[in-house]
């Protein structure tokens, strides 16, 4: 399954909420499952997917997770700065101000309610994917130099992309 890339309509609309153990949720489940086999990343929402459902695949320590309708119900005072990227501009990264810890909300595939007290790397997860259901980017978080720098160094790989493609053809 192919991850959508910005600037893909459907990344910039929130995500609508879905139902734990309707056949659409255990459709979606699959499908991130399948598409998250294919890459390497800490996370995936179904809307990368084309799938315009409050739903998020992540790994957690060495587990698998996928969870629906998530919210982060508290965020920590408290900000990390890190390097972070997204399957969906893929070939940039920048450094992004995040919650250290935040406190996440959601169903499992069963629907039942979990909550989550998560810090540091895991934490950045969730609200990288939050964000995705919310309709924002991690570059929505930059200021606006720094988001213009790495929306450009985006295109410019996005035209070497296809013009070595071209140059296969």
């Amino acid at each position: 399954m192919e991850i959508l890339t910005y600037p893909s309509p459907i990344l910039r609309r929130p995500t609508r909420p879905v139902e734990p153990g309707s056949r659409e949720a255990r459709d979606v489940a699959d499908a991130l499952r399948a598409a998250f086999a294919e890459i390497e990343a800490h996370g995936l929402a179904a809307n990368q997917i084309g799938l315009p459902v409050r739903a998020a695949l992540v790994r957690l320590g060495d587990e698998e997770w996928v969870f629906f309708n998530p919210e982060i119900i508290a965020r920590s005072e408290e900000l990390e700065v890190e390097w972070e990227g997204c399957l969906s501009l893929p070939g940039v990264e920048a450094e992004v101000p995040r919650a250290k810890e935040v406190v996440v909300r959601a169903l499992d595939e069963a629907g039942a309610p979990v909550e989550l007290h998560l810090s540091e790397l895991e934490a950045r997860i969730l609200q990288h994917e939050v964000d995705h259901l919310d309709g924002e980017l991690y570059v929505d978080l930059l200021p606006k130099d720094e988001r213009r720098r790495v929306l450009a160094e985006f295109r410019a790989a996005c035209a070497q992309r296809e013009k070595r493609a071209s140059s296969l053809e």
